[in-house]
Formats: C-alpha cells, sequence, structure tokens
C-alpha cells in the first residue's frame, strides 16, 4: 500500500521536492545538462507559485488529498497538478476514449548519452511508413494490420516500453510517466487528477507506454499480484490522432506478452465502463469471471458503475507474434489444398474469338478450353475413389452391391424396436416437433424474428431458424432425410437464442429449458444398436 506523506503547508511541499531535486543531482552531475533548456516541472494549486526543474516526483507519490467542499467542510490538503511544461507533445493532446489498462516494468537504464542520441534521432524527420493497403495480403483484416504495426516495430517508427517509478527512476522514463499521466487526466475527465497521479507514480504499479519517435502518445496502467498470480488493469489510453490505427490492440498485445513472460501471470481483471466494454471484448476479455473469487478479493479496486472483466492468458500463443503464427497457418493450409485441388493453377486466355467481325460466330469444342478436360478428370477419379472408399477390405462398397450401411439407432414404438425408414423417421420427427410446440417455453421460437422490431438480428444470426421453418422441412419429405439433420436444425435455433441474448434475459432461459425437454424427446425415442 502506497503510504502518504502529508505535509503542514505549501511551503512545506516546496522545500521537500527541492530537497528531493538536490539528492537527484548528488546522483549524476550530468543530469540537468542532458535536459534541453526550457523544460521545466509545473506546480499549480499553491499559494506561492514556483517553477523547479525537472527532477524526481517522489512528493508527486506523497500529495496529500485535494481539498473538497462539502456538507462537512473542506477536506484534506493540498492539491498538486503537475505537468511538463514547454515540450508536452502527445500527451497534450486530449483523445476522444480510454479504457481501463494495465502496464509492467521495465529494466532498461538508459544513461544520459543514450537520452542525448535518443532526442537527437526523434528530432529528424521521421520516414514515412507504409500503410496497411501496401502490405495487404489475404491473411484477414487482423492478421493484416498486426503485420504493419509489426514492421513499423521493426522500422522504428513505434515501440513498447515498461516502466516504473522508483527513487533512483531514469530521467527519460520519467518523462514518460508524466506524458502518460497527462493522457490519462484527459481521457478519464471524471477521474480525479491526484488518483491518476497517485497510481502512475505508485511503486507497485507499472506502465506500458507507446512510443513513436520517441514521444508517447499512449500507453496503460497496471498492477501485478504475483501470489495470486493475476493483474488488475487501471487505466489505459491511446491519444486521439492516434486511434483507430490498431495501437490499442498493438499495445494490449505488447501488454499479454510482457505479463505472461516476465511476471508469470494467469489472468487480467479490470473494470470497463460502457465504452469500453467493446474494446475489451474484442482483446478476450469476457464478463464471466473464472479465476476463484477468492484470489482477487479484496485485492483489486473497485469502481461505481463500472464492469467486471476477465481475460486468461494463453502460454502457448505469442500474442506479440500472432500475425506472423496467422501467416504460417495459412500457408500450410494452401499448400495442402494445392495437393488435392488444382484451383491455384490460372490459364491463359482464348485466342479462339480474336478478329471476329460484328455478327460473326465461331464454334468451339468444349474440351478445347483449358482446364475443362482436367476437370473432368479429377471429377471422374474422385467418383471412382468414393466408390471404392464406401465399402469393405475387397473394395465393395454401397455403390458395387446395393446393400445400404447399417443404421446406427432404431426408434422406439409401441410395437417395439423398428428400423429408421424415411417413413417412421418423418412419423418420429413429427412427435418430436408437435411436443416442442406444445411446450410452455416454446412461444419465442415459433416464428421468424421481426426485423422491425430487431433491426439487427440478421446481422448478428446469419442461420436463423425457428419452429415454422422446421415444419415446412419436415412436410416437404425431402430436407430431414437423416435424423442428424432435424437435430442440428433445432440446436441451431437454440444456439441462435443464446448468442444473440445476454443470460439474464427471459429468451435466454427459454432456449435452455426448451433444449432440455427436446434432449429428453431425442434420448427417448431412439435406441442405440448394441444398446441394452
Amino acid at each position: 500500500m502506497l503510504v502518504q506523506q502529508h505535509f503542514k503547508d505549501e511551503g512545506d511541499v516546496l522545500s521537500h521536492i527541492n530537497k528531493r531535486l538536490k539528492t537527484s543531482s548528488n546522483r549524476s552531475s550530468a543530469a540537468d545538462g542532458s535536459r534541453q533548456k526550457g523544460e521545466t516541472l509545473s506546480v499549480r494549486g499553491m499559494k506561492t507559485e514556483e517553477v523547479v526543474k525537472l527532477g524526481s516526483p517522489a512528493a508527486l507519490a506523497s500529495t496529500p488529498p485535494a481539498k473538497s467542499k462539502g456538507n462537512g467542510g473542506e477536506q484534506g490538503g493540498t492539491a498538486m497538478d503537475v505537468e511538463v511544461v514547454g515540450k508536452r507533445n502527445e500527451g497534450g493532446t486530449p483523445s476522444s476514449s480510454a479504457q481501463a489498462h494495465s502496464a509492467g516494468p521495465n529494466g532498461n537504464g538508459d544513461d544520459l548519452s543514450s537520452q542525448k542520441q535518443q532526442e537527437k534521432s526523434a528530432s529528424a524527420s521521421p520516414k514515412p511508413s507504409p500503410s496497411p493497403a501496401q502490405t495487404r495480403q489475404v491473411y484477414g483484416a487482423y492478421a493484416e494490420r498486426e503485420a504493419w504495426l509489426t514492421k513499423q516495430e521493426l522500422e522504428g517508427g513505434i515501440r513498447f516500453e515498461c516502466v516504473k517509478y522508483k527513487d533512483e527512476c531514469n530521467l527519460q522514463h520519467l518523462e514518460w510517466l508524466l506524458a502518460l499521466k497527462n493522457i490519462f487526466a484527459r481521457q478519464l475527465p471524471n477521474m480525479p487528477k491526484e488518483y491518476i497521479v497517485r497510481l502512475v507514480f505508485d511503486k507497485h504499479h507499472r506502465s506500458m507506454v507507446a512510443l513513436k519517435q520517441n514521444k508517447v502518445f499512449g500507453g496503460c496502467t497496471f498492477r501485478c499480484f504475483e501470489n495470486q498470480e493475476f493483474g488488475e488493469i487501471v487505466f489505459l489510453a491511446i491519444a486521439a490522432q492516434e486511434q483507430v490505427r490498431g495501437y490499442g490492440t498493438r499495445l494490449m498485445n505488447h501488454l499479454k506478452e510482457y505479463a505472461k513472460t516476465h511476471e508469470k501471470l494467469t489472468h487480467f481483471l479490470t473494470y470497463a465502463d460502457n465504452n469500453a466494454i467493446g474494446y475489451f471484448t474484442k482483446q478476450g476479455f469476457t464478463k464471466e469471471i473464472f479465476l476463484e473469487r477468492e484470489k482477487w478479493g479484496g485485492y483489486i479496486k473497485d469502481y461505481d458503475g463500472g464492469t467486471l472483466m476477465e481475460c486468461a492468458l494463453n502460454y502457448q500463443l505469442s500474442y506479440t507474434q500472432f500475425s506472423k503464427i496467422i501467416k504460417q497457418q495459412r500457408d500450410f493450409l494452401d499448400a495442402q489444398v494445392r495437393k488435392i485441388s488444382k484451383s491455384h493453377i490460372v490459364y491463359p486466355g482464348m485466342d479462339h474469338f480474336k478478329n471476329l467481325k460484328e455478327g460473326e460466330y465461331k464454334k468451339v469444342e468444349i474440351d478445347s478450353i483449358p482446364g475443362v478436360k482436367e476437370a473432368w478428370k479429377r471429377q471422374e477419379k474422385s467418383r471412382k475413389n468414393a466408390a471404392a472408399g464406401d465399402g469393405d477390405g475387397d473394395g465393395r462398397g454401397k455403390a458395387a452391391t446395393g446393400k445400404p450401411t447399417a443404421a446406427k439407432f432404431q426408434l422406439v414404438s409401441p410395437g417395439g424396436l423398428i428400423s429408421p425408414s424415411l417413413s417412421s423417421l418423418h412419423s418420429f420427427m413429427t412427435r418430436v416437433h408437435a411436443a416442442v410446440v406444445d411446450h410452455a417455453d416454446s412461444w419465442p421460437f415459433k416464428e421468424p424474428v421481426d426485423q422491425l422490431e430487431v433491426p439487427d438480428y440478421y446481422d448478428v444470426i446469419k442461420d436463423p431458424v425457428d419452429l415454422s421453418l422446421i415444419a415446412r422441412r419436415i412436410c416437404s419429405y425431402e430436407y430431414y432425410i437423416k435424423l442428424e439433420i432435424f437435430v442440428a436444425d433445432f440446436k441451431t435455433m437454440f444456439t441462435n437464442a443464446r448468442t444473440y441474448n445476454s443470460p439474464d434475459t427471459i429468451y435466454y432461459k427459454c432456449a435452455n429449458r426448451l433444449e432440455s425437454f427436446f434432449d429428453h424427446q431425442i434420448r427417448s425415442g431412439i435406441a442405440f444398436n448394441g444398446q441394452r
């Protein structure tokens, strides 16, 4: 727990800051020389305004709570708002959205000479990065964007660093944390600034910063609970001008990889507001908490109006190399398909119809069209293989002997067990359908969903099924030639209801109860061969 140091007055605060600055300068005599001229730390909200050089922010973490007026009078001490003055860059630009997130520590101890080189390279004109369209392949939109961002990282356009505040904090890391604090303050206007400062500069918290040309344009702050093997995501934000480019997803992937590799965490928990639930869902978070409550109860911070979400980390997956994995899998599948298919072969165009006059026609033999003869040969070979492989060891199958294969089950009738012929199957399916229709929980499924009442239903559900559709398919005598197809339609109907509706709705509960009734009707009406 962070121990706050309370001061008697503002002068005591300033003397404490100056004392820490002198201590920091004694540790490194070149610290002030490495700072660019004119870059200062501004401390506002005090009676005596004093600007001091940028140094250790230990006083920020020990700042007493801000004054708040209420029925009980004023509470707490003096509020401090700390920001980098003169060089604010992306940190000074407000963003349009913010999500809760987390980051881990970085053992990177950059010296002052390397900082000078980094600042020098940052001032140079950046090289233009290729757009996703220039590197687009047929591996899916997500993989394409991840591949583009990975290429940017390899070229040095962007990078992600894990930093942590400590007493001997690197000045470069300190500047990054201050810039990240400014982004959080603008992204989360309802969050007290003192609270953001306290968590970002808390020694128990870590921050993953997203850098472009050595300037912070986003990041996240989180805390690791090593004994409980989970992490709590606190803040995450990306600058407005850098959004809708996939940086938020890339930041999350680096966070997961860091937590998995360095901290050995198994889960992430976070409280997400209504605007952030969609983002976290895309990143693999769910509202169902599978982590034992004994591990996280009483450890994480509770937020009013937030939704607790969980993400389990997969140790068999490299989150930062995900696009490479998808590409390798796709290439492997393409290679296997090419062994059994010639669909990748592109034949040249035909010269047969060249130089024809208007109204002139010229006959062409169909087998002279490139690829047609080859397709016929492959179809004939496939038919022969299917006929030979559908029987027993001597090559005599159903096509050769004319005898149908034995059914896996028999239907239960009042007269005993009977073979499932087409007519008996039709009678059995009709009885099951009628029993389901008469059930008390069947009312949501009797007719198709009205698109006027639920406009986005058919955008989410691509294979809608209802009881009236199943009835028409039964009456056709041609659709349900196997019991498995009949059962699959019912399962699709129940799955659709659970996919579109949340678990606390009546439709979700009706689907579960009706599915249990349907399963009982099927099990009681058939007997598998060999079953006693």
